[in-house]
């Protein structure tokens, strides 16, 4: 391998890596936005890390522009669960039920 190769590979790698922060940073702004409770918010954004990959990660903020604009803490959440994304839909029910209830599932 190339000093080259060797140098691309790095920047890819931060580059990968300061999408996922950024993705988890507006993560918390939108679950914030939308009425959850920063400790919550916080929390599900932690769990939402472990649970799902950087890309599912990175799909989950950038749908939820939207699902910060609707009326009611409710209509987002249930917003927030229409995502087309399976990984990330069972990710947001665990992660809440879990960070609600202090119950890992």
């Amino acid at each position: 391998m190339t000093l080259k190769n060797i140098v691309l590979s790095i920047v890819c790698a931060a580059m990968v890596a300061s999408c996922a922060t950024a993705a988890r940073y507006t993560l918390q702004d939108r679950f914030r936005a939308i009425g959850l409770p920063p400790d919550i918010a916080d929390c599900m954004v932690d769990e939402l890390d472990q649970r799902l990959t950087d890309e599912d990660l990175q799909d989950l903020a950038r749908y939820t522009f939207n699902v910060a604009r609707q009326d009611t803490t409710l209509n987002a959440i249930q917003a927030l669960m229409e995502i087309d994304n399976p990984r990330a839909v069972t990710a947001i029910g665990r992660s809440g039920v879990s960070c609600v209830t202090g119950f890992s599932i």
